[in-house]
């Protein structure tokens, strides 16, 4: 019995035979399969959720994350695209997503065609993607040039859609529902259904609702004071096939935060709203050589974000609006595309009240700028297809808000070569700009960080990149292992210099309060991944540098940034135990993030004031976590297309205290230090239970 794939298996077809190539992700996992009646093959079935290729690019089935440790009852996408070899992963605090060393606002975050921007809620455990509305997600660490303008990653959720509409029937699809799922937990609650009343029409609706503070108030104490949180997450898709040739796609999202925090040592209290929302209206002509796809999006986030502390207060109020139509045509090799959007954005704009002194503040107005986009891509193959060349390129052409007019040229060239049928080696070389950029205390993600335009004195970012790539599995594709190295050169970086308390005691200008200078991110990551069996799962290893030098700082050399962190592994783990139960496990382990440590203190007119030394010249100690789940089906025999069961997780399963920044902390006896801040540092439990249709 043979039992390497492809397997070429000769069966007799009409007196004629033919060569055949069974590939394992369409046979179940160690089963027999007959053919024309004449041969049967043993084939391993791919249980991984991922594939990938040498391009860098990584295509998930959102059905197949069930298979993955649904911590907290959620088994969330973006989560998981944070434990892939050169995307750091984020702590409780920092609910970013940095790509290859770049910042959260240098990656692009999409449905179908719309950008998200901001894609994540508080404690870093929810995006704002609710995985059961998607059918698929594709990330790459390279924006392409289809893409939005951004220096670092694109993450694309793409919604269902009519496959075969204008063919099928009602008598081909009995059930009108075609599926629905529902999840109850004691943290969140969130339900999805898909109704597809005959072959050309398909409705999806999802809703997810988060109320953190009913059972886990005790659980979410930030510093020693409460944090009340909630959120909630709402999609619409429709999709209308009349035809063969034509499609019609809606999509819709909206999504609301709301929290507010509470210190009683200095008397300070804090509440931040926001909200995301975006939606496309798509019309695809599809031929039998081509296709061609036109959109009208709309996209915005909003931002309000007050403080209160002993007589003074302060709102930030901020926002960004996007405006656009894309049309892209592809035929056989060739992407041609082109695309215009119009912003409105306005940036952090403080309004201070103060009994004490009389602040006065730049604030900001509200700005309009446009960019128009044309792009193509072309792919050659020969060798039949073991080498493969892409060059592709993008023409923008951005008017900022003050009215200046900029011009770029976006190329980027990858080639891939298929050494054997199990291996293949990619080098991509690619210059990006971005002119609509993302800022603020943290540069973590956070719903503070606030969005501005290129403009005479904030120059557009530029990034020049070198990746190399690798991915191979063995013959049987029960093991597939991934390697990738990349350098990246950063011009006019920005970064954030002051926090919240400057705004209030300072005078407030954008312009001023940002640093401007160069950066170099490079590094390398490896992945090994069980693809079969009954334990699925990888262990990945990321070495990265993140370096930025700006010539305001008294330091000359470059430092770290932020978000850097140097040694990272992750592990994701899959355990078929029972036919019905499945054992979870994810862990992290990786280096601290940078931090600006402060060396002397001094007491002046009853004011403390800090000495600080050099610009992230200290780290936070090694970050832990290891969380672990199981899932218990309890589908009944006879009801074939109903399932349902429960999940049990524990978040922090060993309780790691994992320190996420320091600050200056003030007691009530008047006594100060300057101590690390820590949240979440005990295990944390949830039971959820599941029904599927």
């Amino acid at each position: 019995m043979l039992k390497f794939i492809p397997y070429y298996i000769y069966v007799l077809l009409l007196g004629v035979h033919t060569s055949m190539v069974v590939h394992a992700q369409h046979v179940d996992s160690l089963r027999q399969v007959d053919i024309a009646g004449e041969a049967s093959v043993t084939a391993w079935r791919n249980r991984s959720p991922l594939r990938g290729s040498s391009a860098g690019r990584i295509h998930w089935e959102m059905k197949r994350l069930q298979t993955l440790p649904q911590i907290l009852g959620n088994a969330d996408p973006l989560r998981y695209v944070q434990s892939l070899p050169t995307v750091q992963t984020s702590t409780e605090y920092d609910a970013g997503l940095h790509v290859q060393g770049c910042d959260m606002g240098q990656n692009a975050f999409m449905m179908g065609g719309a950008t998200v921007f901001n894609p994540s809620h508080l404690l870093g455990i929810f995006s704002a993607f609710n995985a059961s509305h998607f059918e698929t997600l594709d990330f790459t660490a390279l924006a392409g040039a289809a893409q939005p303008n951004r220096l670092g990653g694109v993450v694309q959720m793409r919604p269902f859609a009519i496959k075969n509409g204008g063919v099928d029937s009602l008598a081909q699809h009995e059930r009108k529902v075609e599926g629905a799922e529902l999840n109850v937990g004691p943290m969140s609650s969130q339900g999805t259904i898909r109704v597809r009343p005959n072959g050309k029409l398909l409705f999806v609706a999802s809703a997810r609702q988060a109320y953190m503070n009913l059972l886990y108030g005790k659980w979410l104490d930030f510093d020693g004071s409460p944090l009340r949180y909630s959120f909630g997450d709402y999609n619409v898709t429709l999709s209308y096939r009349p035809s063969m040739r034509h499609r019609f796609d809606l999509n819709a999202y909206f999504g609301q935060d709301r929290a507010s925090y509470t210190e009683g040592a200095h008397l300070m209290h804090v509440r931040l709203n926001w909200l995301n929302y975006a939606a496309e209206a798509s019309w695809r002509v599809m031929n039998k050589s081509w296709q061609l796809t036109q959109r009208l999006v709309a996209s915005g986030y909003q931002n309000d974000f007050r403080l209160r502390q002993a007589g003074q207060k302060m709102s930030l109020p901020s926002h960004i609006r996007q405006y656009g139509y894309q049309a892209e045509w592809n035929c056989n090799s060739w992407q041609i595309g082109g695309s215009y959007s119009l912003y409105q954005i306005l940036p952090q704009s403080p309004q201070i009240e103060s009994t004490y002194t009389q602040i006065e503040a730049d604030r900001q107005e509200k700005g309009v700028a446009h960019e128009a986009n044309v792009y193509a891509g072309w792919q050659y193959d020969w060798h039949d297809g073991q080498w493969v060349l892409k060059p592709e390129g993008r023409v923008t052409y951005y008017r900022d808000v003050d009215q200046k007019s900029w011009f770029s040229i976006s190329p980027m060239l990858t080639l891939s070569w298929q050494a054997t049928p199990q291996h293949r080696l990619g080098v991509q070389l690619s210059v990006a700009n971005q002119y609509v950029q993302q800022t603020g205390f943290t540069s973590l993600g956070l719903p503070t960080e606030f969005w501005f335009s290129a403009s005479r004195e904030l120059k557009p970012q530029r990034a020049e990149g070198l990746s190399l790539l690798y991915d191979g599995q063995t013959p049987n594709n029960a093991w597939a292992f991934t390697a990738n190295a990349y350098v990246k050169r950063l011009h006019h970086q920005k970064e954030y210099k002051d926090n919240v308390l400057d705004l209030i005691n300072e005078a407030y200008s954008l312009n001023t309060s940002l640093l401007q200078g160069r950066g170099l991110n490079y590094g390398f990551g490896v992945q090994l991944t069980r693809q079969s069996g009954p334990v699925t799962g990888w262990v990945g290893y990321a070495f990265g540098r993140s370096l930025r030098k700006f010539p305001e700082l008294r330091e000359r050399s470059s430092y770290p940034a932020n978000h850097e962190r140097v040694h990272e592994f992750n592990l994701v783990a899959t355990w078929q135990a029972l036919k019905r139960v499945t054992f979870t496990c994810s862990a992290v382990f990786a280096s601290g993030t940078p931090f600006t440590s402060a060396n002397e203190f001094y007491l002046m007119n009853g004011y403390v004031v800090a000495q600080y030394g050099k610009h992230n010249g200290c780290h936070l100690p090694w970050y832990k976590r290891v969380d672990m789940a199981v899932n218990v089906d309890l589908k009944q025999k006879r009801q074939r297309h109903f399932r349902h069961g429960f999940n049990v997780s524990l978040f922090n399963t060993f309780g790691f205290n994992n320190p996420l920044f320091y600050r200056l902390r003030i007691r009530r006896d008047g006594n100060f230090r300057f101590a690390p801040v820590c949240f979440l540092k005990y295990p944390l439990p949830s039971f959820s239970y599941y029904i599927k249709y």
